[in-house]
């Protein structure tokens, strides 16, 4: 059984909808979790500097270096060459294709670790053919703030999602968690717990 927990943020709608509800520092909420993002996610949610959130999660990005990884990838690096060309090349699905490449690292998994994939509308599961490919589970924005308020990190997932609302996104309410075994269930809920005080 995997004792900690490695969060993959796959696409742009998590670090928008807790930008606009000024909650990004959730996502470091989950103790000893390593929260990796790749770096054309946090490069879709950026880039247009007018776009929803797109600065607090610049400045956030910033702030948190030491607890977040901003994985590099190929799909970035060959899309960011081609764009030195050419300002107005775009890239369909470039943050999806850019996490798959991530999480198929060899080692990217250690032995102990359970991933987490925490999106609102990416497919990335399906496209992950890694060998431990059942120590990873797909989680959304919703699934995600259900068990932080479960387990007395936050007080509300609505007055989140409400002020996400309130600042112009319309949060995904999507989640997966429900459709899992009970046994899954319970194994993600523990390793986002609280270590017991001694």
């Amino acid at each position: 059984m995997a004792s900690k927990l490695k969060i993959f943020v796959v696409d742009t709608g998590p670090l928008i909808t807790l930008a606009a509800a000024g909650s990004l520092d959730y996502l470091l909420y989950v103790d000893g979790a390593e929260i990796v993002i790749p770096d054309a996610v946090l490069y879709e949610a950026t880039h247009d500097a007018s776009r929803l959130g797109a600065s607090d999660i610049l400045a956030w990005a910033q702030d948190h270096r030491d607890r977040v990884e901003f994985a590099p990838t190929q799909a970035y690096r060959i899309f960011d060459a081609a764009r030195a060309n050419d300002p107005g090349v775009r890239q369909p699905n470039l943050g999806e294709q850019a996490a798959v490449e991530i999480i198929e690292q060899p080692g990217r998994l250690g032995p102990d670790e359970q991933g987490v994939l925490l999106c609102e509308e990416s497919a990335v599961l399906r496209r992950i053919t890694v060998l431990d490919r059942d120590r990873i589970v797909e989680i959304s924005t919703v699934d995600f703030l259900n068990i932080l308020e479960q387990e007395g990190r936050i007080q509300s997932v609505d007055a989140v999602l409400d002020l996400a609302l309130q600042a112009g996104r319309k949060p995904g309410s999507k989640q997966h968690l429900p459709d899992k075994s009970s046994d899954l269930q319970n194994a993600i809920q523990n390793l986002v717990r609280r270590p017991s005080a001694t």
